[in-house]
């Protein structure tokens, strides 16, 4: 087969690719860039056909693993969602009520419900102890010298 056949393939891996983001589609891709190594080298059709196998599979199965723990790693540290606002800086919207502590903070443009443990005025920064369901609980945040 000619080589520029293979080349045409491994374009419609990598651009299929883009899409799927599994670094699956591009290591076949890649063994037909082999395979149109061999070609052009003027080998014939086995070794176009070896030469796609090891090395998809090599990629496959060597290379692709390591890549997807790297891109997609989690663990412990990392937080997500609303995890990720426990520590955070917020700035307080309305000032909470006398009685039950409960006022508003804004934090990437979204308004939470917050109950606060120590007086604050809107504008002030406080920082997101921890939280209970839709509700935040801010303490001040200590001023460092």
């Amino acid at each position: 087969m000619p080589y520029y056949i293979y080349w045409i393939f491994a374009t419609a891996c990598y651009v299929t690719e883009m899409l799927t983001m599994d670094f699956s589609l591009i290591c076949f891709g890649t063994g037909f860039l082999g395979a149109s190594l061999m070609a052009w080298l003027g080998l014939g059709l086995l070794w176009q056909i070896a030469a796609f196998i090891v090395v998809s599979l090599a990629l496959f199965f060597g290379i692709r693993p390591m890549v997807l723990k790297y891109l997609y790693r989690t663990g412990k540290d990392v937080k997500m969602n609303v995890d990720a606002l426990v520590g955070r800086i917020v700035v307080v919207q309305t000032a909470p009520d006398e009685q039950d502590h409960i006022g508003r903070v804004e934090t990437d443009g979204d308004n939470w419900r917050a109950f606060f443990k120590a007086p604050a005025q809107p504008g002030e920064r406080v920082q997101v102890e921890k939280i209970d369901g839709n509700t935040l609980f801010v303490v001040p945040v200590e001023l460092k010298k």
